[in-house]
């Protein structure tokens, strides 16, 4: 799914380096919501600032919808996204302050390249104001959490990874100066830990971040199937499976919700 972005102002007002800012804070915000792969340009309009970006890795298709919806959850309220982490909301108040500077008068964006732009959402003041209120630190005390280990970045300053809880609706990015820990990374990406350190909140109570100095990978908890979910004698239900084959591949698709 392509993602336009146009940059309002008058022409000959905006700076090639605020067009520059724009898309460098675009591409970073796209790539840490996806895969990481890179995205392409497939249009540019001569007559005004108008680029569209599109994924070159097809898992990353659906970045562009979740972006907008970002951007319509922080127009509302201070809160960190569903599944959405410090980092993605970071950028995102990142490329939201860039309106108003260097002759850019508004930043809007949207998927449907068909429809008018009156259905794009825009960057406004409210975005950036809400989505510092959501990462500003409230409160900080020891605490652990349980998800499946993502987005590894073991080149920063301090290696950093997010964990993602699913059925809680929640992720978290982590970082780390441990070198256990950091081994245990490496070795555990894309599985279900309990990580325990210490874990700062926002005004919501809602998890920003963990300073992680322990880390264990963990089995998925799965939820009890219902008397209901129990229809081997009927294999239209089922597939054709056996009863207890059935139940198996339920639980194995079905995670229950982690606690914290």
């Amino acid at each position: 799914m392509d993602v336009e972005v146009k940059v309002e102002g008058q022409l000959g007002a905006i700076t090639l380096s605020a067009l520059q800012d724009v898309l460098g804070n675009l591409n970073r915000l796209l790539k840490g919501m996806g895969s990481g792969a890179e995205w392409s340009l497939t249009g540019l309009d001569e007559g005004s600032a108008l680029v569209a970006v599109r994924p070159v890795d097809r898992e990353d298709s659906r970045v562009g919808a979740r972006l907008l919806s970002v951007v319509r959850d922080l127009e509302q309220r201070p809160e960190i996204p569903e599944l959405e982490d410090e980092t993605t909301v970071r950028r995102l108040a990142d490329l939201t302050n860039l309106v108003g500077k260097r002759g850019v008068a508004g930043l809007r964006l949207r998927t449907d390249l068909a429809a008018d732009w009156t259905h794009a959402v825009s960057l406004t003041p409210a975005v950036r104001v809400n989505a510092l209120q959501a990462l500003h630190v409230k409160a900080r005390a020891r605490s652990t959490f349980r998800g499946r280990l993502d987005k590894v970045n073991l080149r920063s300053k301090t290696p950093q990874f997010s964990l993602y809880n699913e059925a809680r609706g929640l992720a978290l990015r982590c970082n780390t100066a441990d070198e256990a820990v950091i081994d245990q990374v490496k070795q555990s990406v894309g599985e279900f830990v309990v990580a325990w350190g210490d874990l700062s909140r926002n005004a919501r109570n809602q998890p920003v971040h963990l300073r992680v100095d322990r880390l264990k990978v963990v089995d998925m908890p799965r939820r009890e199937v219902s008397v209901a979910e129990w229809a081997g004698s009927v294999p239209q239900w089922t597939g054709g499976l056996s009863s207890e084959e059935f139940v198996r591949r339920q639980r194995r698709a079905q995670p229950d919700e982690a606690a914290e």
